[in-house]
């Protein structure tokens, strides 16, 4: 529910909180003071379009929320005017009106001349009309079927599709698989070849470098091995005079016998060039980048190929059984749909009748009684919700024909279509906001209009704006907007009334002027129509 509104500035509006009812609210004032910039201020933290000023800021408050974008409940939105730009709050952050707009879904309505976009969606109409005949269990059925169906549908396209270059796709994935078979690629060959062939093509460097080598450490004149023998020789004659020496000379004989090692294992190197070897491992690494480049995958991933192949030719081979069995399921699912959609819409038809009668009933005391409001169940094509279109019609006017509510209803009269709607359907978003919808209308329909919001704010929260005493003495919270000319400027001012004020407003509002004689009429009335009184 919308607890809270602080208005820091708003056009002629500055400083005010107005802290509201979850019940029935009401706002009045005299002709002209603006009591309809409650519903603008509201409108414009939700995104509104309008010529607005430097430093307008409104923030509203909602209690009880329970999504993604609440904080314990408690949801905070907020707009700014700043250096000409609108800058938008959720819970004291900057946000995006998108953002914003997602947070406020399905938290407020406004009912008024600018506000009714929801009464002319055909979607809202099917929404209410399925609530109204409890159809969220069977629409869920069919949902789920219908959602199977159109699964099968793609499927069995894809199959057709599929079918159609069978035999052309097997020809190429069996021509593809033969040519990796016949490869016979094993794993990390690539590798293995590309190390051997670079070992082979530089075999005339190597064998110049290991004969060097060998002739350094063991062969030549002044050899590594010849120096370290006689370094050897040397130390030896004086190891008995220093300890020490004893343990270098160990460690050169070692170092002796490592250079004799190393000589003997690059004796035995293979430094024989085998010219047949290297054009056949040239001419396998050939085959190999070939079907590299032919598939764009790496030599290890075309032994993977090989298996999606398999499976591939498997799939396609088993083709022509397949789409047969999607086809009779596909078929099955669909007379299923067709089914529980006929189901649906029989139901929808029946209820659609019960709920133009209720529907009627109350537009009959909200003087509309020469109008006409019916639910028109047009069918269309199968869609998530079934095989039904759904319109609300209505005619101010006796002799003429329902039509769409866009094209026949004014804004009080679409006011008053909503207030019915939300009477006999019991769906809605937790807050409501009515301006003009007691256009036109007193008396005993004025009491009629004000036991029907009554009953309404048991369920909702309900904010009005009204200038009928009949509906304002009904209120959980009564608010007066009043309008003051200073020097140099005009200014709003808004405050909660009660006991004795609260009589003066419901006098003036009865009479037009304030004496003893209007606040005894006024205490008469609040007595007969207070909520003890009257049976809502």
């Amino acid at each position: 529910m919308l607890s809270q509104i602080y208005i820091k500035k708003f056009l002629y509006i500055t400083d005010i909180n107005i802290n509201l009812s979850k019940n029935l609210n009401i706002f009045t004032g005299e002709t002209g003071v603006g009591k309809s910039l409650i519903v603008d201020a509201i409108s414009f933290v939700l995104g509104e379009k309008g010529k607005y000023h430097e430093g307008d800021f409104v923030e509203i408050v909602f209690d009880d929320v329970d999504s993604d974008f609440s904080e314990e409940g408690t949801l905070i939105l907020a707009r700014e005017i700043k250096n000409g730009k609108s800058v938008y709050f959720i819970n004291g952050k900057r946000a995006t009106l998108s953002t914003l707009k997602e947070a406020s879904k399905n938290l407020i309505e406004i009912h008024g001349q600018h506000h009714q976009q929801n009464l002319f969606n055909q979607d809202f109409h099917r929404a209410v009309i399925d609530s109204f005949s409890s159809l969220e269990p069977l629409l869920k059925e069919y949902q789920e079927v219908y959602k199977k169906f159109i699964l099968l549908q793609r499927e069995e396209e894809i199959l057709k599709e599929e079918q159609s270059n069978r035999l052309r796709e097997l020809d190429i994935l069996k021509f593809q698989l033969e040519e990796l078979e016949e490869l016979g690629l094993q794993e990390d060959e690539k590798e293995q070849l590309e190390q051997e062939y670079n070992y082979l093509s530089n075999i005339t460097t190597i064998k110049e470098i290991v004969n060097s080598s060998i002739g350094t450490l063991h062969v030549s004149d002044n050899s590594v091995h010849d120096q370290i023998g006689e370094v050897i020789r040397n130390l030896e004659k004086i190891s008995d005079l220093k300890p020490e020496i004893t343990q270098l000379l160990n460690d050169l004989e070692e170092a002796k016998a490592i250079v004799e090692n190393v000589s003997y294992s690059l004796r035995n190197f293979d430094t024989d060039v085998d010219f047949h070897r290297l054009v056949e491992i040239e001419e396998r690494l050939n085959q190999i980048n070939r079907l590299e480049k032919k598939y764009n995958r790496n030599a290890n991933e075309l032994i993977e190929l090989i298996d999606e192949f398999s499976e591939r030719i498997q799939y396609l081979e088993n083709l022509e059984y397949k789409l047969p069995e999607v086809q009779k399921e596909k078929e099955e699912t669909y007379q299923k749909v067709l089914q529980l959609a006929d189901q649906i819409s029989k139901i929808r038809k029946e209820k659609a009748k019960e709920f133009d009668k209720q529907v009627q009933y109350h537009l009959s005391h909200l003087a509309l009684e020469n109008s006409v409001f019916k639910t028109e169940v047009k069918e269309k094509s199968l869609d998530k919700y079934g095989k039904d279109k759904i319109s609300f019609l209505f005619s101010g006017n006796k002799g003429f024909q329902p039509d769409l509510l866009e094209k026949t209803a004014s804004g009080g009269e679409l006011s008053r279509i909503s207030l019915a709607i939300k009477l006999v359907s019991k769906n809605s978003v937790d807050s409501m906001i009515f301006d003009e919808i007691d256009t036109g209308i007193g008396g005993k329909v004025a009491v009629h209009m004000a036991k029907k919001l009554k009953e309404l704010s048991k369920d909702f929260q309900v904010i009005l704006i009204t200038h009928l005493p009949q509906v304002a003495v009904l209120a959980d919270k009564h608010f007066y907007v009043e309008k003051i000319h200073q020097e140099d400027k005009t200014v709003a001012k808004i405050k909660e009334i009660k006991d004795n004020e609260r009589e003066k407003e419901i006098a003036r509002m009865l009479s037009g002027i304030v004496n003893s004689e209007s606040i005894q009429f006024a205490r008469k009335l609040i007595q007969e129509l207070s909520e003890e009184n009257i049976n809502v």
